[in-house]
């Protein structure tokens, strides 16, 4: 599903033919007053009079656009719809443009405003311009992007929960919220009844699509819990599982088999390739990410060839709200020091050894100030630090493997993303969390088959019961990669060689990267500490992806694979 929209004129088929992998039909061309709008494989519905309705994403329970018929309606009803989506709505009498984003901002939508009009698209290659070094600076130190800001200058994300009203004649734009976070709860016990309901009831909304789907099962809490679920409510989808060798000789999968088999769903496993971040495939993903995160010998980022069902379920929304993932106790204090890379540290020093003085200056001073200013929104406390999390990270990175890379083929279901779940998880006390204590009380009360066998969470396995053949067999195994990775004259005889796939690229080539007009590098320099094996593998890394996003915002990323 992709859309761009130009209020001032007839430039948003060139800006969609830019978001979309190759040539495919534009399906949607219309003009709103002295612009246009196209879209490719969005939900259309032509209203009376030039009216129109555009949705992408999938809506829980869908605004009947037969309802919709002034720009009162829109304003009403599209707010109404859960799920991760974006209505536009355009009423052609009163020449009045309504856009809707869901109530997290999941959906993406971007906003640049200019030449007295307004320019949306639901990917940021549809511009080309200057990087934004404050979000480049986010990038750096967390891997993602903070607020709304996108690594692209001028180019704002549209805010979660938004009604933006526009009137392309006189350049008005007024913004509203329809939604806030909840407030915390500070008990331990919470009512995991009444949250495991809220969480089967999303489920059977996604449900009235009626596609099964496929399910992305690890060995991990929240795909075992959204594949009992989905059990539970009689939606029996096939299982997926990519291989993660690196991680207990890919215990992973091979748990996700015996859950899958306990549930009596069917189960493939599959395998990537060893050159996979060699290939066009990962281009693919570059493309359809925009490039805005580090993905290079990143896992996930395998996992993108193999999305082919109608529609895949995804655990993002139970990954962010049940457990403490990539939050410490404790207050941004805490948090900041563990997750967020100081300008001391190794990746800042390598942003030192490519870029130019001025632009690492620009970015680490810019970024430090952005940061401040966002801390400052969310109260100083555990509960405020993870409404940060979920608004950033999960936002702004996790966000984009389900909602960005995978929809580019397939519908997403992310259960849970609903304001009945998330009034209840948005609530939950870090203590209520932590220790993945939520997580054993709702297996224990709701889905007793999800702890028949042990869990692989990250690095981490965590049991159920004080005996678990399966657990210790793993535990081994683990003791014995450890050993294999400690002593190198031991392993190498053995043919081991730690990970699923050699940290190798052919996209890391000095002279397919560097660009002599790139004048936010020190190229020469680049050039000659790479000729001399001198550059840090972190500083090669950083450069491929700078390089690689500039590419694609020019529209030459597959200039990589020729």
């Amino acid at each position: 599903m992709k859309l761009a929209l130009d209020s001032n004129g007839s430039n948003a088929e060139a800006m969609l033919s830019r978001i979309l992998p190759m040539p495919i039909a534009i399906d949607f061309v219309q003009s709103i007053g002295g612009g246009s709008i196209a879209t490719c494989d969005a939900n259309v519905h032509r209203g009376s009079n030039g009216s129109f309705l555009v949705t992408l994403g999938t809506p829980l329970s869908p605004a009947d656009p037969e309802r919709i018929s002034d720009t009162r309606a829109a304003i009403e009803l599209l707010p109404t719809q859960d799920g991760a989506f974006v209505s536009i709505y355009w009423n052609d009498r009163e020449r009045i443009l309504v856009i809707v984003t869901d109530f997290l901002g999941f959906e993406p939508l971007y906003l640049r405003r200019s030449h007295g009009g307004l320019q949306l698209a639901n990917a940021t290659r549809a511009w080309n311009g200057a990087p934004d070094l404050a979000a480049w600076g986010a990038f750096i130190s967390f891997g993602h992007t903070i607020g709304d800001r996108t690594l692209l200058a001028g180019v704002e994300r549209v805010r979660p929960a938004t009604i933006l009203v526009y009137q392309p004649d006189t350049d008005q734009l007024s913004e509203q919220q329809y939604w806030t976070w909840p407030k915390p709860s500070n008990d331990v016990d919470v009512d995991v009844n009444e949250l495991a309901d809220a969480f089967l009831d999303s489920i059977e909304r996604y449900a009235a699509y009626g596609i099964p789907g496929t399910v992305l099962l690890s060995g991990g809490f929240d795909s075992r819990l959204l594949a009992c679920a989905l059990v539970q409510v009689g939606i029996h989808p096939n299982a997926l599982s990519v291989a993660h060798s690196d991680e207990f000789f890919d215990a992973d999968g091979r748990i996700a088999k015996k859950v899958a088999s306990t549930l009596a769903l069917p189960f493939e496993r599959v395998h990537s390739a060893p050159d996979f971040f060699s290939k066009r495939e990962f281009l693919d993903y570059l493309f359809e990410s925009d490039a805005a995160t580090p993905s290079l010998f990143l896992f996930i980022a395998q996992v993108f060839q193999f999305i082919r069902a109608p529609a895949v379920w995804e655990g993002l929304i139970p990954g962010t709200t049940l457990k403490t993932s990539n939050q410490p106790p404790g207050t941004f204090d805490q948090y900041l020091a563990t997750q967020c890379q100081a300008l001391s540290a190794t990746i800042w020093n390598n942003a030192r050894t490519i870029f130019d003085a001025d632009t690492v200056s620009e970015m680490a001073a810019r970024f430090t100030e952005d940061l401040q200013e966002n801390v400052l929104r969310f109260p100083d406390t555990a509960h405020g630090v993870t409404e940060f999390i979920i608004r950033n990270r999960a936002r702004n990175r996790t966000g984009i493997n389900p909602l960005k890379v995978y929809s580019a083929r397939v519908r997403a279901f992310i259960p849970g993303m609903t304001r009945r779940f998330f009034d209840l998880a948005g609530t939950l006390s870090y203590e209520a969390r932590a220790n993945y204590r939520l997580y054993r009380t709702l297996f224990e009360r709701r889905f007793p088959k999800a702890a028949y066998h042990p869990i692989v969470s990250g690095s981490k396995l965590v049991r159920f019961s004080s005996w678990s053949p399966n657990y210790h067999a793993n535990r081994l195994l683990g003791a014995v990669a450890r050993v294999l990775d400690d002593y190198p004259s031991i392993s190498r005889p053995l043919g081991w060689q730690r990970g699923a796939l050699p940290l190798h690229s052919r996209y890391l080539d000095p002279n397919l990267l560097l660009d002599d007009d790139d004048p936010y590098l020190t190229v020469s320099q680049v050039r000659e500490y790479w000729k001399k094996d001198e550059l840090p593998i972190g500083a090669r890394k950083l450069c491929f992806h700078w390089r690689a996003w500039r590419l694609l915002h020019e529209g030459q990323l597959y200039r990589l694979d020729s």
